[in-house]
């Protein structure tokens, strides 16, 4: 899921939206598509997040930008490593906010690859992000 910031967010100000995954089982890698408006918001960096390397494994994150207002991610432990269970942030979404109205982030594509490399959905709902 995305975490919204709890309040609205200025014009000109980086925010934060961590992409948080639940009840995760044997979680190996997390490809993910996210869609933004960019007229709206400008992503800025994708750090990772505490779930894959709770054990000290190195993370790989790899992001790519497919265009105007859609990025594709993918978060992967290295191969052969066993897959972690459980909650946490997969990675951390920096955005610079443009202008004011409410804006809406959505996981386009989501899902969660398991240490045989066996995909399994995910589901997300889209959120709003409200810029003053």
């Amino acid at each position: 899921s995305l975490s919204p910031p709890s309040q609205a967010v200025a014009a000109g100000a980086t925010f934060e939206v961590p992409v948080v995954l639940t009840g995760g089982i044997d979680v190996a890698s997390v490809p993910l598509q996210i869609q933004y408006d960019p007229e709206k918001l400008s992503l800025v960096n994708v750090t990772s997040g505490d779930l894959l390397s709770r054990d000290g494994q190195a993370v790989a994150l790899v992001h790519r930008d497919d265009g105007p207002g859609s990025i594709t991610i993918n978060a992967a432990r290295p191969p052969g490593a066993a897959g972690v269970n459980g909650a946490g942030v997969v990675c951390v979404l920096s955005f610079q906010a443009k202008v004011a109205g409410d804006t809406p982030l959505a996981m386009t594509r989501a899902a969660a690859i398991n240490s045989t490399q066996n995909l399994m959905p995910a589901q997300s709902a889209p959120i709003s992000i409200t810029v003053k």
